[in-house]
């Protein structure tokens, strides 16, 4: 009982050490990014061209941080999968559905192959009650393009409490604005005050959900604690 205390204990704490790891450095390039902004503002130079390489710097922490926070936490599932905290008699079914994901996505395939291997998989964790692991490759996927919608449906995947103040039409522009400017389109080609504050606010709102989610995270992971 101690061992596996002291064991959960340990990984939670490795999984909150790399939740901060990844909010501190992407916080500390979303103030720079802010503070090089006032700069130029400040001293009348031009800067929209900084405001196009910004938008896509941070929509890239947005869908960045959110798949390294999941991965992290598929880390922390994997250990206690490994060590047995958790067990093929109290595996919830949000677990079972990502251990399984790949398997279940491999009996569509043709190939006879590919199929055989997906059974091989079931016999693995229900016959021989073999440790599986969870593979981040397979059940995260932003499509690079981390919409409202495919955030929520991956928090849902993992069963992680969802972000109720987010607001649809910022993620929407956010995501449009990056596509566009990655795309080669000319925008905010005019350097104004307005869009200075725009991406104030962007960023900030950037740094205020990866947090949220970060705490959302470790509230499910808690759960799992006996």
């Amino acid at each position: 009982m101690l061992h596996n205390i002291l064991m959960f204990d340990k990984a939670i704490e490795n999984l909150e050490d790399s939740l901060n790891k990844d909010l501190s450095w992407r916080k500390k390039e979303l103030a720079n990014l802010r503070n090089e902004l006032d700069s130029k503002f400040k001293s009348n130079q031009e800067f929209s061209f900084l405001v196009r390489g910004f938008i896509a710097l941070i929509y890239a922490h947005w869908e960045g941080s959110v798949k390294s926070q999941l991965t992290s936490y598929i880390k922390f599932l994997n250990k206690l999968l490994k060590d047995e905290y958790l067990n093929i008699n109290n595996y919830d079914e949000k677990i079972l559905d990502l251990l399984f994901y790949p398997t279940i996505k491999i009996f569509t395939q043709n190939s006879a192959e590919k199929r055989l291997k997906g059974i091989d998989n079931f016999k693995k964790l229900y016959f021989n009650k073999e440790i599986m692991e969870i593979d981040s490759n397979e059940v995260i996927n932003t499509k690079s393009n981390l919409s409202l919608e495919i955030l929520q449906n991956l928090l849902n995947k993992f069963d992680i409490e969802s972000i109720d103040n987010i607001e649809k039409k910022f993620i929407e522009k956010l995501l449009n604005d990056r596509n566009a400017i990655a795309h080669g389109e000319k925008r905010y080609s005019n350097a104004t005050k307005n869009l200075k504050e725009q991406i104030d606010n962007s960023s900030e709102k950037v740094e205020m959900l990866i947090t949220e989610i970060k705490c959302n995270i470790l509230k499910k992971a808690f759960k799992y604690k006996k």
